[in-house]
């Protein structure tokens, strides 16, 4: 039988797409057995809370052998996307870093802490997020270095040519719109200053060549999860909007190979692992390893952020203010 309310839910979280709801109601950590957001609880401070799908170009794939490490690796590969775009932005001593859409504040604990910038902003539009990323903080004893703000990454606070770089990870496709944010990222940065994300978009325009339709099953799906259909840029569509914000040196750098693929793998492998050990007799670890061979066997076009959202690209975007 239909849930009514479940799917009028749906609908109406597709067609505001709004990022606060997504984030307050409806995903939490990605990795810490996936709880809901209200669920999150914070003792220690190091907690994984991560929300990337993760750089796995460096970190062991998981696969139908190793489906019991799956949470390790998950975090491991997630880690390496904050890595990465701290060494695209040259992150060391003495910046100021404004990071934009910062979930529950993992990027910035390891930003703090391996690259050692004078002070860290973090501005975020769901406030539980905030309220976790302020307590894990005073944990880690970090309050002096990083500032956590509810705010708008389209309304950013702070006078102009206030920090030497801007972050955005995995969070620009929601801000409404990105290119507002791409216009407050220029007002911010100082001269010479960068900005680094690490962002979804199309290869090519895919949107064109799509049947009504096609194009209104993948607005439903970006919409529940909070992307706006007016984000839904080409790379070279992305190129032109960082140019026409005042943005010089810009590039969109590939990295779906080193993302899509092994990301696929380690949802099936994680939602598995989870429902075996909180439902026991529910599925059983033959047959997590089974649906992860047959996601590990999947071609492009059937993984989720193209069938679902028409994403065939991931991409470190970087950019200079002359």
């Amino acid at each position: 039988m239909v849930n009514v309310r479940q799917v009028a839910t749906r609908l109406k979280s597709a067609l505001l797409a709004d990022p606060e709801r997504f984030y307050t109601n409806e995903t939490g950590a990605w990795v810490a057995g996936l709880p809901a957001p209200q669920d999150i609880r914070v003792t220690t401070g190091r907690e994984p809370f991560w929300i990337n799908l993760g750089y796995w170009k460096h970190v062991e794939k998981v696969d139908d052998t190793n489906v019991e490490r799956v949470g390790e690796l998950f975090r491991s590969a997630q880690a390496e996307m904050a890595r990465l775009l701290a060494r695209t932005a040259k992150l060391g001593p003495g910046d100021a870093v404004m990071d934009c859409g910062n979930g529950y504040a993992d990027q910035d604990l390891l930003w703090a802490e391996e690259f050692k910038p004078a002070s860290i902003v973090g501005v975020n539009i769901t406030p539980n997020q905030v309220r976790v990323g302020r307590e894990r903080l005073k944990l880690t004893g970090l309050e002096d270095v990083v500032r956590l703000e509810v705010g708008s990454a389209t309304a950013l606070p702070g006078g102009e040519a206030a920090f030497d770089v801007v972050f955005a990870l995995e969070s620009a496709m929601h801000f409404r719109t990105r290119q507002d944010f791409l216009r407050e990222a220029f007002r911010v940065l100082k001269p010479g200053g960068r900005l680094v994300m690490a962002d979804m978009a199309q290869k090519t325009d895919r949107e064109s060549g799509a049947g009504l339709r096609q194009r209104l099953r993948y607005r439903y799906w970006r919409g529940l999860i909070a992307f706006p259909e007016e984000n839904v840029w080409s790379t070279e569509r992305y190129l032109s909007e960082l140019r026409r914000a005042g943005f010089q040196d810009a590039k969109v750098e590939s990295i779906a190979d080193d993302v899509y693929p092994a990301v696929n793998t380690a949802i099936v492998a994680l939602r598995g692992m989870t429902q075996l050990e909180k439902k026991p007799g529910s599925t059983s670890l033959h047959q997590v390893r089974a649906d992860v061979h047959r996601a590990m066997r999947m071609t492009p076009e059937q993984r989720q952020w193209t069938a679902l959202f028409n994403c065939d690209e991931y991409a470190v975007v970087s950019a200079r203010k002359p």
